[in-house]
């Protein structure tokens, strides 16, 4: 099967200010009615803004359910699936988290060390191939615990090989990113999509095939990045507008995130989500909600110019 084109967003976990902090699925359910209603192509649960590291197996699983039940099929969802260890015991966690979504992402760095080599690290995704049979996979270039970027030749490998639907590129540069795209695109390879994680880049990328965008910003206003992934070709000026202020406003959205993403949600719309996270403790001066507070200003003139309308959480 093929993932659809557009907008992915990497999915904030809501949590409950309680003693466990454990996940509160009434705002989750909110949130994705949210982002559908915003016009997303797919939903990316179990990633690092989910907080994913923070979570035990049961609640990656559950969470992982979770979406996908309330998506109900109006959506396809991914989710994260390989965290360290050996090879079969990823696997294992990969058969049994694929119940729960529609293809399981591969995280590029959890299948071999840092001083590795690519030799090693292909060795491992051919044995990880082996023990997952069919199951539908995706790769993500996650920065955390270490980057670990793959290679426009490894990038082909892998998506001839059948298995893989799609890539989330975290590389962050034009160069490389036009580099593996023509790769794919000369390759010729069916049924496998290139979103492109950087929004500074992502107008351009669209220009050379990826097709489309998982970042962070897609949890503050995705309807802006639906509008690029679909017009960039048959409005260049008012895309230009567009991708400029996305390039711009990542700089404040990316302080204290992803307690920047619910601050935001939160004090600035209403949204009932709780300011809470598992990846450490944030403190938002009153400077940096004026940040925000400008940022959501800036947002509203440049849709009210462009034509895109808002939708509010």
């Amino acid at each position: 099967m093929a993932l659809p084109p557009g907008v992915w967003p990497t999915m904030i976990t809501p949590f409950d200010d309680d003693k466990t902090t454990s996940i509160d699925y009434k705002c989750l359910d909110a949130l994705i009615e949210w982002y559908i209603k915003a016009g997303v192509s797919g939903l990316f649960a179990v990633c690092q803004s989910s907080e994913m590291y923070n979570l035990s197996d049961d609640e990656k699983v559950q969470l992982a359910r979770h979406v996908k039940c309330r998506a109900a099929g109006r959506v396809p969802v991914v989710a994260c699936g390989t965290f360290g260890g050996s090879v079969e015991e990823q696997a294992k966690f990969v058969i049994k988290i694929s119940k729960e979504v529609d293809a399981v992402v591969v995280v590029v760095n959890q299948l071999a060390k840092e001083d590795e080599g690519d030799e090693i690290w292909k060795a491992n995704v051919e044995e990880l191939l082996r023990l997952t049979e069919d199951i539908p996979l995706g790769l993500y270039e996650c920065p955390v615990p270490y980057k670990r970027y793959l290679t426009p030749e490894l990038l082909c490998w892998l998506a001839s090989t059948g298995r893989f639907l799609f890539h989330k590129d975290t590389v962050s540069l034009a160069e490389p990113i036009i580099q593996k795209l023509a790769a794919l695109n000369k390759a010729n390879v069916k049924n496998f999509s290139f979103y492109n994680a950087n929004v500074a880049t992502l107008k351009l990328s669209l220009e050379h095939g990826a097709r489309g965008f998982s970042g962070i910003s897609a949890n503050f206003y995705p309807w802006m990045h639906t509008w690029l992934c679909k017009n960039w070709k048959s409005e260049p000026e008012k895309a230009k507008s567009v991708q400029q202020f996305l390039a711009i406003a990542e700089t404040t959205l990316m302080q204290n995130y992803p307690m920047s993403a619910k601050v935001y949600l939160h004090q600035l719309y209403g949204f009932p989500i709780k300011e809470v996270c598992r990846t450490g403790s944030y403190t938002f001066e009153d400077h940096k909600i004026q940040w925000l507070e400008h940022m959501k200003g800036l947002m509203e003139s440049v849709c009210k110019d462009v034509g895109i309308d808002v939708i509010d959480p």
